[in-house]
């Protein structure tokens, strides 16, 4: 039987994933041995080069006492890039849209992309495809891992996936080489960093209702000079999230000495916010307790926020019905599963110009 152009395709594309596959066995091995900041940057560069197939790849270290990105390692760069050069975080910027964004940055065209800036270290070395994915240590933003390329790269979801895997696996490694004390350097200095800053924001959690309703004020503003109906529904649902957002906030004012938030809670207090928007329509509530860092219980009262509201908005044509939303917590792994149901209409097609779906996942 004659082998098609879709079979080589096929073909290719189980041989790339088995390579990154082999490749993310090999860096996790080593990272979990390594005991130098400076090798496991290196190491993770020299390893996301290798399954990319490229020779442009660098870590980027967020410094928040500076609002930058700082190159902390990387390969195939020429003298006084690595140490030396520094990123924005806004979005203009390709890693710093990532940190802000905490998703993946794929840009295939950087020098004709009206959406970013085209960094001169990146121009004089010809660099026009990019991907970038962040790094975390214990849910806290540390940086970012990108890969660079001087052809222009079409990057696919398999690259994607297999980059942020690379990224998690530095980050569980960073923070092994925090809580283990066995990093001195400025990267582990930045981890520490980040916690405290972590720290000052709980502290200072009850002073930021002030600012929440400054936004939401300065959204109202906007909306009420809206004529476009798309265009307030797109404000409505910026002023909804902040709201989740702000109330996360509430629960860590109302207990100051606790680093974390109960989850029971806090979606309690949101379903009992949103009981409010349908008369007939009641939300039923099933909550373990369960304690959660501040940026996870946000993520995950976001989500619960956006699937109950769409619930109200469009499971029920009559106006009567039921949502229920359950957190079940398995103490003993850690872990938990967030439920929101109804005994509407079903889901239909997305709509037009949605995006709730989207900032689910």
């Amino acid at each position: 039987m004659a082998t098609t152009s879709e079979d080589h395709q096929a073909a290719s594309q189980l041989e790339r994933v088995r390579r990154y596959q082999v490749i993310l066995n090999d860096f996790g091995r080593a990272a979990s041995e390594t005991k130098l900041l400076g090798q496991l940057l290196h190491l993770a560069c020299v390893q996301a080069a290798r399954g990319i197939g490229i020779k442009h790849t660098k870590v980027l270290r967020y410094r928040p006492s500076k609002g930058d990105l700082l190159v902390d390692a990387g390969v195939g760069w020429k003298p006084g890039v690595v140490g030396q050069t520094t990123f924005g975080t806004d979005i203009a910027s390709p890693p710093g849209r990532a940190l802000q964004s905490r998703q993946p940055v794929r840009i295939d065209d950087l020098p004709n992309n009206p959406e970013f800036r085209y960094p001169p270290s990146l121009r004089e070395q010809g660099i026009v495809s990019v991907l970038n994915v962040p790094v975390t240590v214990d849910a806290v933003l540390w940086g970012v891992l990108e890969v660079d390329s001087e052809t222009p790269r079409d990057f696919s979801q398999d690259d994607i996936v297999f980059l942020s895997a690379m990224a998690n696996i530095l980050g569980l490694a960073l923070g092994g080489m925090l809580h283990q004390k066995l990093a001195e350097d400025t990267a582990a200095r930045a981890v520490r960093e980040a916690e405290r800053q972590k720290m000052l924001m709980r502290e200072l959690a009850h002073r930021d209702k002030n600012d929440f309703q400054m936004v939401i004020s300065i959204l109202l503003m906007q909306m009420s000079k809206q004529d476009d109906e798309q265009a307030v529904r797109g404000f409505k649902h910026a002023i909804d999230s902040v709201s989740a957002i702000s109330m996360a906030h509430d629960q860590l004012a109302m207990r100051p000495d606790q680093p974390t938030i109960d989850v029971a809670t806090y979606l309690e207090a949101l379903c009992g916010n949103l009981r409010h928007r349908g008369q007939d329509i009641a939300i039923e509530t099933k909550l373990d307790r369960a304690e959660l860092t501040h940026e996870r219980a946000v993520s995950l009262g976001l989500i619960t926020n956006e699937l109950v509201t769409n619930a109200l908005k469009y499971a029920f044509p009559d106006g009567k019905g039921t949502v229920r939303v359950e957190f079940t917590a398995d103490q003993e792994i850690g872990q938990g599963c967030l439920v929101v149901a109804d005994d509407g209409v079903g889901m239909g097609k997305p709509r037009e110009g949605s995006s709730g779906l989207r900032l689910v996942h």
